[in-house]
């Protein structure tokens, strides 16, 4: 039930490579946050890496073959996923240096 609620809520991109409404590649536009302090950056870069940990790990890190079997319109959604972790994380780390 919560995963269909997400999911509508979010647009769907043409490919996540070449979304129409993104900034920047497979990124659609957030609204601006107020940006945290650089002890919530490390402890937010702690969390968005455990995650993306987790997911590459469930893609590819197993070697059960699951990921070549979801299909492309799943393999492209779980990338998404992935590059929007790294693009958070990336950020996050900036932050957290400035402290």
């Amino acid at each position: 039930m919560m995963s269909k609620r997400i999911m509508a809520g979010r647009p769907t991109p043409q490919s996540s490579r070449r979304s129409s409404n993104s900034t920047t590649r497979g990124t659609t536009t957030k609204p601006t946050a107020a940006t945290p302090t650089p002890d919530e950056a490390r402890e937010l870069l702690e969390i968005k890496l455990a995650q993306l940990n987790s997911l590459l790990w469930c893609c590819y890190g197993d070697g059960n073959g699951w990921f070549e079997e979801a299909g492309e319109k799943h393999r492209d959604y779980m990338l998404w996923i992935a590059a929007d972790l790294a693009r958070e994380a990336e950020m996050l780390l900036e932050v957290s240096r400035r402290g």
